[in-house]
């Protein structure tokens, strides 16, 4: 038994980059905030790299100050949603390291 938590386990038992790539899409955020620092060693041992971004992206979307709208600023927005669409193929796709999409 490890001292992770059981969701952390399933990013830690993936087997691949579409795996990783689907549990980014499918995980709470609150997850994402709580455990980002075990978060960003799995994904950095596992050498997805689009995986970082998306999660960087994340990261500082739920930390910006946000405007009188609710929202983050629309460069922290397009930077979010544009690494999110680069794991969404993944998470269809499974592409792997030197794959072309």
């Amino acid at each position: 038994m490890t001292s992770m938590l059981p969701i952390i386990e399933e990013l830690a038992d993936a087997p691949d980059h579409k795996a990783r790539a689907r549990w980014l899409l499918e995980v709470p955020l609150a997850v994402i905030i709580r455990d980002q620092v075990t978060i960003h060693r799995l994904l950095s041992a596992a050498g997805f790299h689009e995986g970082l971004a998306y999660f960087a992206a994340e990261i500082a979307a739920l930390s910006a100050t946000r405007g009188r709208d609710g929202l983050a600023p629309n460069t922290i927005r397009m930077t979010r949603e544009h690494a999110r669409i680069g794991v969404q193929i993944i998470a269809r796709r499974g592409t792997e390291k030197g794959a072309v999409l």
